[in-house]
């Protein structure tokens, strides 16, 4: 599987959005004194006592270490993120990442189309069943070219749901739009829709009403929705598809939100 190279604003987003939510959890680490396993607690954001030369030590069989385990453990996990994200960062930049302004602020939002949005919708809402699904890890698809995007999809740390209900007034119909994926770190989401070329009339028209369908309702492209057109169904061009989608979620990432210092400047 290729490495994904993030546009400087999504590299720079994810890196604060990590370095914020740091500081929102526990800090420590395990160990084990006397044969029992310990949970050595040296920042809690609640509690300004626990430091690393004072640290709260407790077992992690007690009731209070077990509200920690959790806690480190998923500091564990978004601190190895953080600083594999600011590796790529000095590998790439000779400068300090800016920090960002927080909560991103949209121009235009009609939809309300934002994390809380993301997390309303169901998933796998489709009708319509292939003689010959395509068998995934993300569960049977209709395609090989959707199950490849979902692959980089989750490669890329992007959250999707599969196939969620949209009605469109405008051509009074309900779609099941191929891909919601969620940028979450800027609290945004996107339909996604993989429009592969067809001689059969019948799939051109229902493309082609979809498309009218979501321009009447304002649903732009490359923000509200994502569409990625696939020419030859046999060459599936991951670099185009992961192009698509991280310039659309480095689109939605104003300049203005990017707060440069001194240190950060870019020269």
């Amino acid at each position: 599987m290729k490495d994904i190279v993030f546009p400087m604003k999504v590299h720079a987003v994810k890196l604060e959005y990590r370095r914020l939510k740091l500081q929102e959890l526990p800090h420590g680490y395990f160990c084990v004194k006397k044969g029992t396993n310990k949970v050595v607690i040296t920042y809690d954001p609640d509690e300004e006592r626990y430091t690393s030369r004072r640290p709260r030590i407790l077992s992690v069989s007690s009731k209070l270490g077990q509200k920690y385990v959790d806690g480190i453990n998923s500091y564990f996990k978004l601190k190895a993120e953080y600083d594999m994200l600011l590796q790529e960062w000095n590998s790439k930049y000779k400068f300090a990442p800016p920090k960002v302004n927080f909560p991103i602020v949209q121009f235009f939002d009609p939809h309300k189309m934002n994390n809380a949005y993301f997390q309303s919708r169901q998933d796998k809402c489709g009708s319509y069943v292939p003689k010959t699904p395509t068998v995934s890890e993300h569960g049977d698809l209709k395609s090989k070219n959707e199950q490849m995007t979902a692959d980089l999809l989750k490669l890329m740390d992007i959250p999707f749901k599969y196939e969620t209900e949209l009605y469109l007034p405008s051509i009074e119909e309900t779609i099941d739009p191929d891909y919601l994926v969620n940028f979450y770190e800027i609290d945004r989401c996107s339909y996604v829709e993989i429009l592969g070329m067809s001689e059969k009339i019948d799939y051109s028209i229902k493309t082609a009403t979809k498309i009218l369908g979501f321009s009447k309702e304002r649903y732009r492209p490359g923000r509200e929705v994502i569409y990625i057109i696939l020419y030859d169904k046999k060459n599936f061009d991951a670099d185009y598809v992961i192009s698509q989608i991280l310039s659309a979620f480095d689109d939605m990432i104003p300049d203005s939100a990017l707060i440069w210092d001194s240190k950060s400047q870019a020269v």
